[in-house]
């Protein structure tokens, strides 16, 4: 085995250090290359869009005024729909869209996907679309 590692050793001698630092940082270079380009193409396929939250939570607080529930019923109902809306539009958000709230958008034309949420809501919250204007 100590012959070996002599031999080895005589055979990589001629070697410089510089080659082999240049071979090393133009392979971190392409790797790096390959993860960049992979994550800008993959900022191409995001989609902007838009939400109005404004009108479906008074939608939805307005029906909850109109049912005639217990102040504690409610509260709970609404807190319970603030969480489907977030888990709703947080979704949105993992499967590659920006999701802007349409009252704050001044200008442009990104698509509504109001009534999407509202039926994301309606399904998590165990009832119909239509249950809650």
């Amino acid at each position: 085995m100590r012959k070996f590692l002599t031999s080895l050793k005589a055979r990589l001698a001629p070697i410089r250090s510089m080659p082999l630092l240049l071979a090393a940082s133009m392979a971190a270079s392409t790797a790096w290359g390959a993860w960049a380009t992979h994550k800008l193409l993959a900022l191409e396929h995001r989609g902007i869009v838009t939400v109005r939250l404004s009108g479906m939570m008074g939608d939805f607080v307005g029906a909850e005024a109109r049912a005639g529930h217990t102040p504690e019923e409610t509260r709970a109902r609404i807190e319970a729909y603030l969480r489907a809306v977030q888990a709703s539009v947080d979704a949105m958000g993992r499967d590659g869209r920006t999701v802007l709230v349409s009252e704050a958008v001044v200008a442009g034309a990104a698509p509504d996907m109001t009534e999407a949420v509202r039926a994301d809501v309606a399904r998590r919250m165990g009832s119909s679309p239509n249950a809650h204007p």
